[in-house]
């Protein structure tokens, strides 16, 4: 700030009609500026009584509230700035964090502090709002939780302010963790070489952007986890493999990802493999997806077997994945599936009627139900 007024200063004095009294307007504007900043004092008196709930004694003597948000906020902003982070706009911040995060405040998932910040609870803990409002600023760690601060244009955990500054003397200096910088300049900024930091240095939150938030619209994301995160990695837990191919979100809406599938056109004889893989689960139960309704089964499932059926010359397969579904499935649960994808209209892919169609006719191979 202290440098563009610089600017405006000596253009106030250079041009005709200025008088002092302008100069002096500025100048004052000016001082105003540094006054808002943050004092060592301040930052002290700050760190003393965080210092309290370090102890079993004292902790008592301080709760962390939203003040303390705001100044952690504020300092990373300005370590931002001074990175070249670029701040969005207010209507594009919102965008992105709802098409990235899917914020809904009706969720219990979701929350909000006045009017400034906006939550997500990485853990539900008890499942009540009294317990995620007591423990909203336990570490991280324990919590998952995420701010988004709607006046600074970013996001963050809550950290402490031991972590993040040093006083010396009557000065004190910030260090913004590198991942929080990475992760702003990446989401709000689309920087790559952010983004190539954190595929080595913090994977575990561009995975949680993936399988969790179902944010799969970044083709080199998309590519990078997959290639990461493939069945072999999730061997015994195959249904949280299964989630790069849907989101189920905690309005109970459902969507399924044609990004993962349009992905995995470019070898469709590896992946046809990994979805037999799944399917087989699927029918013999060791994969439930009770937390989907039949529809949402359904329609899941229905892409899983389009795109073996897709792609059934092209990896040598002899085998219908549609008419294996269907001839094993039980006859309940036949009726059940065609009047679902007739109600769907096929939820619109090329050939799935013809597909399945042809299925119900010809229902020859290996055992696949569910």
């Amino acid at each position: 700030m202290k440098n563009f007024l610089i600017p405006i200063i000596f253009i106030l004095i250079s041009c005709s009609g200025k008088n002092k009294k302008e100069y002096e307007k500025v100048v004052k504007a000016t001082n105003t500026v540094i006054q808002q900043d943050i004092s060592t004092n301040q930052v002290k008196d700050i760190l003393d009584k965080q210092a309290y709930l370090e102890n079993e004694e004292t902790e008592d003597k301080y709760t962390l509230s939203k003040i303390d948000l705001d100044i952690l906020s504020d300092f990373i902003s300005k370590d931002l700035k001074s990175k070249g982070y670029k701040e969005p706009s207010s209507e594009n911040f919102s965008k992105k964090i709802n098409s990235i995060f899917g914020l809904d405040i009706k969720c219990i998932q979701h929350g909000k502090i006045g009017t400034r910040y906006l939550v997500y609870h990485g853990n539900l803990l008890d499942g009540s709002q009294n317990t995620l409002e007591d423990n909203l600023f336990e570490s991280f760690t324990e919590t998952g939780n995420i701010f988004f601060d709607q006046k600074n244009k970013l996001l963050t955990p809550f950290v402490l302010l031991k972590n993040i500054v040093t006083i010396k003397g009557q000065n004190y200096s910030t260090h913004i963790p590198q991942n929080i910088t990475a992760q702003n300049k990446y989401l709000f900024n689309d920087s790559k070489p952010d983004l190539a930091w954190l595929k080595f240095n913090d994977k575990m939150f561009l995975e949680t952007l993936v399988k969790d938030f179902g944010y799969v619209k970044d083709k080199d994301l998309l590519e990078w986890y997959i290639k990461g995160n493939g069945i072999e990695k999730y061997s015994n837990d195959k249904e949280t493999y299964l989630k790069v191919f849907y989101t189920k979100n905690c309005d109970n809406s459902f969507n399924v990802h044609s990004e993962t599938f349009s992905y995995m056109d470019s070898d469709p004889e590896k992946y046809s493999k990994e979805i037999i893989s799944v399917l087989e689960d699927i029918r013999t139960d060791r994969i439930k997806l009770e937390n989907l309704s039949f529809e949402q089964k359904a329609r899941l499932i229905a892409y899983l077997l389009y795109f073996g059926e897709k792609h059934k010359e092209k990896t040598g397969m002899t085998f219908s994945f549609m008419g294996t579904f269907y001839e094993h499935s039980q006859e309940n649960l036949q009726k059940k599936y065609d009047e679902e994808f007739k109600k769907q209209k096929y939820y619109g892919l090329p050939s799935f009627e013809k597909y399945w169609n042809d299925a119900k006719i010809e229902g020859d191979g290996i055992g696949l139900d569910v």
